[in-house]
């Protein structure tokens, strides 16, 4: 193989898909092609280059001049350490039947070993015959309001990804990880993509990990991305870049339960406010004090709301003015930073605050605007006094 190409089209290309190559080989029997990129290079003077972890990957195409047609797999990390090192202008990769590699730009060159690009590991069919369009700048606006409730390496795989149903008329998106529940939904018309003409009726599990990847892709634009799903996998169409991933095949919990429905103490307040007197709060706590004891930070609701907290570190103390909508006094805990992760992804202005008991968490819900309606519910802590 001897392909030539431009040093910034190749660098924008591996960037991205650095995203789902495999982590360093741990054992004896893990795949070293995972670790690697696969050049695919075509007579039409065009490269597919892809990776794959063999849960998510991606895929791409690029222009280039091929001398001579061929596959490979490179080493990924190694291959862009070396493209970013090169002068700018072209860079040369030729390959022999030993699949003794150079990579050289300008007096620049390099000598490694790449492996047969047959023995990369087959991707899934990525066709997909239901699938729906999706404006970039919502998906991206959606997804990162509900990400911070996703469990990371939770033992249920549920917690660890976000639900989504779509419909023609609809989208919710719900994520929770046991400690926190975060709820979206919006009434907007979603272009059907399903290929047999039925409508559109999609219920689907999406790793957060996959979604951190996909938020690195999409653009804070109007640009449509499109979404297709096979039994097994979802696949988001951005560009000339496919990013695959195994769905979460798993009955998703009832979060209709989890959310309360009626309330005894309801308060408005100010979300900057709130989100302000977290954060100093958080400037002290400790999560673990002597191996056992968490610290947590009280509410007490009156005629205002006091925040507080105390710690080895100290005390802090906040006072914010509230309108009371009903309800009586109330004095609960919670875990600061549950709390504020839930702030810090509210825009400012009035929101609501609903209470029940101090054994059953508080249900926050920002005011609505045009993109859609959003509510978190965050669990308490027992305070032991």
């Amino acid at each position: 193989m001897i392909v030539i190409f431009d040093k910034d089209t190749l660098l924008n290309a591996l960037i991205p898909v650095m995203y789902t190559v495999a982590g360093k080989s741990v054992g004896k029997n893990t795949m070293a092609e995972v670790e690697g990129v696969h050049l695919n290079c075509l007579t039409n003077n065009t490269c597919v280059i892809q990776t794959y972890d063999l849960e998510k990957g991606m895929r791409t195409t690029i222009d280039c001049e091929v001398e001579k047609e061929g596959s490979c797999v490179i080493n990924a990390q190694k291959l862009l350490q070396i493209v970013r090192s090169m002068p700018s202008g072209p860079i040369k990769i030729s390959i022999d039947s030993s699949y003794k590699t150079v990579i050289e730009s300008g007096l620049s060159h390099f000598d490694i070993k790449s492996l047969p690009g047959a023995n990369f590991p087959v991707l899934p069919e990525l066709n997909g015959d239901r699938g729906f369009t999706f404006p970039q700048h919502l998906f991206r606006k959606y997804v990162s309001k509900i990400l911070f409730a996703i469990g990371q390496n939770d033992s249920r795989p549920v917690f660890n990804g976000a639900y989504f149903e779509i419909n023609e008329q609809q989208i919710t998106i719900v994520s929770c990880d046991g400690n926190r529940l975060a709820f979206l939904e919006n009434d907007m018309s979603i272009e059907n993509k399903n290929i047999d003409g039925t409508r559109l009726n999609l219920r689907f599990i999406i790793p957060g990990k996959t979604l951190i990847e996909v938020l690195k892709l999409v653009k804070d634009t109007e640009d449509e991305m499109e979404i297709r799903l096979t039994r097994k996998y979802v696949i988001f169409l951005l560009g000339k870049f496919v990013l695959f991933s195994k769905t979460i095949d798993s009955e998703y919990i009832d979060y209709t339960r989890i959310l309360p429905k009626t309330h005894n103490l309801e308060i408005k307040l100010k979300a900057e406010e709130l989100r302000g007197a977290l954060e100093r709060s958080s400037l002290i706590i400790e999560d673990k004090l002597a191996g056992t004891v968490r610290s947590f930070v009280k509410f007490t609701i009156d005629e205002a709301l006091s925040v507080s907290t105390q710690s080895l570190n100290g005390n802090v103390y906040d006072e914010i003015d509230i309108e009371k909508i009903s309800g009586d006094s109330i004095t609960i805990g919670f875990n600061c930073k549950f709390l504020l992760d839930a702030l810090k992804v509210c825009d400012d202005g009035d929101m609501k605050l609903s209470f029940n008991n101090p054994l059953m968490g508080v249900l926050i819900e920002p005011k609505d605007d045009n993109d859609g309606r959003y509510k978190y519910f965050v669990m308490p802590i027992r305070m032991n006094n």
